[in-house]
């Protein structure tokens, strides 16, 4: 990357620092639960227009969408805008949505999780476009994916399947404290559902008691979870039984229906097909006739659109020497002047874009993830700005990396 872009690229960065703050001010102060997004999203398609996007506009998901350039190499940025809900518990220091500014420090709900992304996407965009002109060597897409809390991955399964929009890479903006992420545990839910027999309860021994079929297959989960091995750089998965129903006549009969949910989180070489194998393995062991089953995940947009995906949503890896990775490492090191990698604990909409379609993902942005869906998030603002330079520089800095390659 030329020394004189990225230095007009920075100082043009430093120079929008006032309006980058009441940016991201004013998108903590429009409340966007998940299936509520649609006043954020209208925000975010005016500015998108008002820092002259070469397109702007909301999808038939009710994703927020910019374009600039219109280069070989296509290059996504995307931003969750949604948020999980504010609960009557939480003990907040600040108002959840005043998006108070107190010490170079802005407080409430996103403000990790994950709205600055999208204002530095958003100034970055703008930036490039006051520097650089019309005439990019890259084609960008930045969006502000809806519905993400509630569905991770589908926002943007919908954009590559239903817009065809098909990026090269990907740039995610969940919270990496500044740090390069290049990958994540994948995870999945799973049912296993045993039948009985109903009975009245003073005649128990006339039933098959479905409870009592499952209660050595938690067991043995509760133990297979200590077995499971770590993998660098992700670790080791975990699975979890996280809830148990059951249905009989009444209270006075014997249990004909249970059934378990179970979140299971997945390291490297752990996918759908090992995992319903092992549950399996551990039904044929207990010589049970359980059945194993994956749930759909399923909902509605704040356009109304109806969604259904599996609740599978796979690992994902990339190396260091990766040409995303190192381009992301350059560019970190230009605008923040450090560069380390790392890997997300939770999951993103990678598992669509890395996941399901293989396209290389990254992670780059500010907020520490350990306070993501709490009443202590909050973003130090210069390091909002330095995320910005990131943002503007990294495109350049991947063209640069591709073209030695």
């Amino acid at each position: 990357m030329e020394k004189s872009l990225k230095e007009m690229l920075f100082k043009t960065a430093e120079a929008e620092k006032e309006n980058l703050f009441a940016l991201i001010q004013k998108l903590i102060q429009i409340k966007s639960y998940s299936g509520e997004e649609g006043e954020i999203v209208e925000f975010i398609v005016s500015k998108m227009k008002e820092f002259r996007f070469d397109e702007a506009y909301h999808d038939g998901f009710g994703n927020a969408i910019g374009k600039i350039g219109n280069g070989p190499v296509k290059i996504l940025f995307d931003a969750h805008i949604d948020t999980v809900k504010v609960t009557e518990t939480e003990n907040w220091t600040h108002p959840p949505f005043a998006g108070v500014i107190e010490k170079g420090k802005l407080y409430g709900r996103g403000s990790v999780d994950e709205k600055p992304a999208m204002a530095g996407f958003m100034m970055a965009g703008k930036i490039l476009r006051q520097i650089y002109g019309g005439n990019f060597p890259f084609t960008l897409y930045i969006v502000g994916s809806v519905l993400e809390e509630d569905a991770d991955g589908y926002p943007l399964y919908h954009i590559i399947k239903n817009e065809k929009i098909v990026p090269d890479y990907v740039v995610l903006g969940e919270p990496t404290d500044l740090q390069v992420y290049r990958g994540q545990r994948g995870r999945m839910e799973v049912k296993i559902t045993a039948t009985g027999k109903s009975a009245h309860g003073a005649h128990n021994q006339k039933g098959i008691n479905a409870i009592y079929k499952l209660a050595p297959i938690i067991a043995e989960i509760e133990k297979l979870d200590k077995k499971l091995k770590p993998q660098k750089p992700l670790g080791k998965g975990s699975i979890t039984v996280s809830q148990v129903s059951s249905k009989a006549p009444s209270l006075c009969s014997v249990s004909d229906f249970c059934q378990i949910h179970i979140d299971r989180r997945m390291t490297i070489g752990e996918n759908k097909n090992t995992v319903v194998k092992e549950l399996k393995d551990i039904i044929k062991k207990h010589k049970s006739d359980a059945k194993v089953s994956i749930p759909d995940v399923a909902g509605v947009s704040w356009k109304g659109t109806q969604f259904a995906q599996e609740a599978y949503f796979p690992t994902w890896v990339y190396d260091e020497k990766h040409p995303l990775v190192e381009a992301a490492m350059k560019a970190s090191k230009d605008s923040i002047g450090k560069a380390k990698s790392g890997v997300w604990s939770f999951s993103t909409n990678g598992v669509a874009t890395a996941g399901h379609f293989g396209i290389p993902t990254i992670g780059f942005a500010p907020g520490k993830e350990e306070l993501s869906h709490s009443s202590k998030e909050v973003l130090v603002l210069n390091d909002l700005l330095k995320a910005v330079k990131f943002y503007a520089a990294f495109p350049f800095e991947l063209i640069e990396r591709l073209a030695k390659k």
